[in-house]
């Protein structure tokens, strides 16, 4: 009896494990030929990976080619609804006004909007001067949410090092690391530190890059010191 339950339970593993690897072969395939597959037209070879509902996920291109009026090559990931999500570029390319690299990797809101993007040229970009080879992400309103600055750059009066610079949804400066001494509210942060400001411009926080004295107390490097908006120092909590 104990061997009948066995061989059971090893058959309907069996079927299992078989249905499983059925589902997978559904959910990928390469096209032989040139079509459209669900509204989107790829190119012979191409590979295709579906969703569990049977939409695209991903293609794998062979050969560079237009999809959805984007020059890609490479991987493309798709949106449930079919939009192109995120792809490599086979060339530069301008999207809502900003020139973008051959080779980069661009995100797109499901609307088309740009997501982020590695710039191919300088360019205002929600009121901020971003220079060549800066990447930027940016909220849907075409407004900066970060950029990575490829060499240091003032920014709304702060001159900020190379590396990532964060931003509020109306532009104003978030945070940033320092590329000189700062005079902000006051008191003078060392270079290298790393500042999150309020909204009205005043340090919020600072990870110090070397010893400062704030309020006649001297703080040593590395320390993170919290700061109201009247500039003065929060208590630790």
């Amino acid at each position: 009896m104990r061997n009948r339950y066995g061989l059971a339970v090893i058959a309907s593993l069996a079927l299992l494990a078989a249905a499983r690897y059925a589902a997978a072969e559904i959910k990928f395939e390469i096209i032989d030929s040139a079509r459209s597959v669900q509204g989107i037209s790829l190119p012979s070879g191409t590979r295709i990976e579906y969703t569990e509902s049977g939409k695209i996920n991903y293609a794998i291109l062979e050969k560079p080619v237009a999809v959805q009026d984007l020059p890609c090559q490479g991987w493309i990931y798709f949106y449930e609804s079919g939009k192109v999500k995120d792809a490599e570029l086979s060339r530069d390319v301008s999207l809502q006004g900003i020139k973008l690299s051959k080779g980069t990797r661009i995100y797109l809101y499901e609307s088309g909007k740009l997501r982020s993007g590695t710039l191919a040229e300088g360019k205002m970009v929600g009121g901020v001067k971003a220079v060549e080879g800066a990447k930027i992400f940016l909220f849907e309103t075409g407004k900066l949410i970060n950029i990575y600055l490829a060499k240091v750059q003032e920014i709304q009066g702060i001159l900020c090092a190379p590396g990532p610079v964060d931003f509020y949804a109306d532009g104003r400066l978030k945070s940033a690391t320092l590329a000189e001494v700062a005079d902000i509210g006051r008191i003078k942060y060392p270079a290298g530190s790393a500042v999150d400001l309020y909204p009205s411009g005043r340090v919020k926080r600072v990870a110090l890059s070397e010893a400062t004295k704030i309020e006649g107390v001297l703080y040593g490097k590395g320390i993170r010191v919290n700061m109201g908006e009247d500039g003065k120092v929060l208590p630790v909590r």
